[in-house]
């Protein structure tokens, strides 16, 4: 016998006939669904449910179809996408502080996220989204991570009201979730966890402040760390040119932006991409896209890009610390363009999963339309390259030395840091 905790909402959505019918639908044969004895209605967010089986017990696969359509199509495709995990926890609101998840089995997604077409008369969302780590049984900077989620629904819905236990709760959900047997695949101890929030784009427009639910999905996605060669030898980076963000001081998802970088990754083997403005903002270079970054300038100082370009994110504030402590000074920020990039002495990305990791290398330009994009920049500032190798006619990077004995300091002062949070 299993147990399936099913949200009242969600019940209430549908005819209860309607809603069991699905559940005792061939695609869950042979089960019987009564209330539970055992388990009486004990709030009104909650419903109880034992399935039985036929002589064995089945967990809840998530595969009824009405749970699926309470999360949008784009939502389902990204979990189907990133998922690496046994289960996801679903939320009809994370901010229902009675409300227990529903667990569904994360390949359930794959198939959700195929069966169903784009429709232009669809309600269009906001994904605000945030991502950490986890390891050994924790999730570093939790207390941070849940401060910036919130900061980040807050901006993508400023009119609305969000309830003031809304951190708490999105602490004590990522925490329960790690902790939930079967989440962790193939005796995995280190993976990156997602939460994910989806709001109609009208909620940005609306002059009403309201409370509205907050649905959420927690999930561990695929989880690429540097290896240790990468940290004493350094990462690649490339330039991608006409790119920014239109938000980027919240977690807002531009799924367009995370394509163009996606496919440069895979086209160019290296490891990020700095965002790259146009000409109409000086060609500044505010952030990687999906990362920080930090450099050092000819005179030893340490800077990043003007806050208000930038997330400031739980890593960055961590290098905060990190570079005192190592007595390195104080990081300083400004607008920094292109011209710093190529005039600069060492550039180091900040991240999730890299924490703080040393580059060798950027890629200025990798075709001929590229080509024209870099120097068009460098003579719109004025400015020359250092190191630079000629890797073809249309084919050129920028070389850094990596001083290893300073990489190692950073990384190791960040991972105190984050024992001590």
């Amino acid at each position: 016998m299993s147990c399936v905790h099913v949200p009242l909402d969600l019940l209430l959505t549908f005819p209860s006939p309607f809603f069991i019918a699905r559940l005792s639908s061939p695609r869950m044969p042979h089960t019987r669904i009564r209330p539970s004895r055992q388990h009486p209605l004990t709030s009104r967010s909650m419903l109880v449910f034992h399935l039985r089986t036929s002589g064995r017990a089945h967990s809840y696969s998530g595969r009824g179809q009405n749970t699926m359509e309470r999360i949008p199509l784009v939502v389902r495709r990204m979990v189907a996408a990133e998922q690496s995990c046994g289960f996801v926890h679903f939320f009809a609101s994370l901010a229902d502080a009675s409300a227990t998840p529903l667990v569904i089995e994360a390949k359930a997604f794959s198939s959700a996220a195929a069966g169903g077409a784009a429709d232009d008369a669809a309600p269009t969302y906001q994904l605000v989204y945030d991502v950490m780590r986890s390891r050994n049984g924790h999730i570093l900077f939790k207390k941070s991570y849940a401060e910036r989620f919130t900061h980040s629904l807050a901006l993508a819905a400023p009119v609305h009201a969000l309830p003031a236990q809304l951190r708490s709760l999105v602490q004590s959900r990522l925490q329960a979730y790690i902790e939930s047997p079967g989440v962790y695949l193939d005796g995995a101890t280190e993976r990156n966890v997602k939460l994910l929030s989806w709001i109609p784009a009208t909620a940005a427009s609306t002059t009403q402040e309201e409370a509205f639910p907050i649905p959420g999905i927690v999930m561990l996605v695929k989880s690429s760390y540097p290896s240790e060669s990468m940290y004493r030898e350094g990462a690649k980076l490339g330039l991608l040119f006409n790119a920014h963000r239109t938000n980027p001081n919240a977690k807002v998802a531009q799924m367009g932006l995370r394509d163009r970088a996606n496919a440069y990754l895979a086209e160019n083997d290296v490891y990020e991409v700095l965002l790259v403005h146009d000409a109409a903002d000086a060609y500044l270079v505010p952030e990687g896209s999906r990362s920080n970054y930090l450099l050092q300038k000819s005179d030893g100082t340490w800077w990043c890009s003007a806050e208000e370009d930038i997330l400031v994110g739980i890593t960055l504030k961590t290098t905060y610390r990190v570079v005192q402590a190592c007595g390195l000074g104080s990081v300083q920020h400004a607008k920094l363009t292109l011209k710093d990039i190529l005039e600069s002495k060492s550039l180091f990305i900040l991240g999730t999963s890299p924490t703080i990791m040393p580059v060798q290398s950027v890629l200025l330009y990798r075709d001929t339309e590229t080509r024209r994009l870099y120097e068009e920049a460098v003579r719109g500032l004025g400015t020359t390259a250092g190191t630079v190798q000629q890797v073809s006619d249309d084919k050129a990077e920028l070389l850094f030395p990596v001083n290893v004995e300073l990489a190692a300091a950073l990384r190791a002062q960040y991972f105190a840091e984050a024992a001590s949070s």
